[in-house]
């Protein structure tokens, strides 16, 4: 019996490519190194900055510490989650599921990020019985530690769940939790 959504929030819940885009295009460029759009949507876009800014951040970067990139990239998120959609059907679902139905967002995004994203449609944090984000596990994506959390919050089993989720780490992740993935198309 289904218990729980658990929903990605980047490419799931919230387009927010561009806002990414622009923030860590912004924050890189001041340190020297650039970002190009294919690049970004190969390497860095549904990722958690742990997994691809130590491999942007070369030796001829000099020595630029990767969280510093992901503060300043925070900071300037805040200005570019103007750039943020949502996604009206999986919303809609959300504010209709059954009462016995629970759910949690579940993502590799910083909780910062979250926020500012969210900001701009604070009534949605309300859909949600639980929020984990990147601060909150150790194991990103592919690792399912995130949907582990979101199911011990919700007291639920993975088999009690089903996964909204756009990317392939996602999907990974999604599985190797034991829950079936719904695979969704901003």
């Amino acid at each position: 019996m289904l218990a729980a959504y658990l929903v990605d929030f980047d490419g799931t819940l919230a387009d927010t490519q561009e806002a990414n885009f622009v923030a860590y295009g912004q924050a890189l460029a001041e340190v020297g190194v650039h970002l190009s759009r294919a690049q970004f949507e190969r390497d860095v876009f549904g990722r958690n900055w742990r997994q691809f800014l130590p491999p942007l951040l070369t030796p001829d970067a000099g020595h630029i510490d990767p969280a510093d990139v992901a503060r300043r990239k925070s900071a300037l998120y805040q200005g570019a989650a103007v750039h943020v959609r949502f996604n009206e059907a999986l919303v809609h679902l959300l504010a209709n599921r059954g009462p016995d139905v629970r759910a949690a967002l579940v993502t590799s995004a910083s909780r910062a990020n979250v926020q500012s994203a969210m900001s701009h449609r604070p009534e949605l944090m309300a859909l949600f019985d639980a929020c984990v984000t990147g601060d909150d596990v150790t194991q990103h994506k592919p690792h399912p530690e995130g949907f582990l959390l979101a199911a011990r919050q919700l007291n639920v089993q993975a088999h009690q769940c089903l996964v909204f989720e756009d990317s392939d780490i996602g999907v990974q992740a999604g599985e190797a939790f034991g829950a079936p993935v719904l695979r969704v198309r901003f």
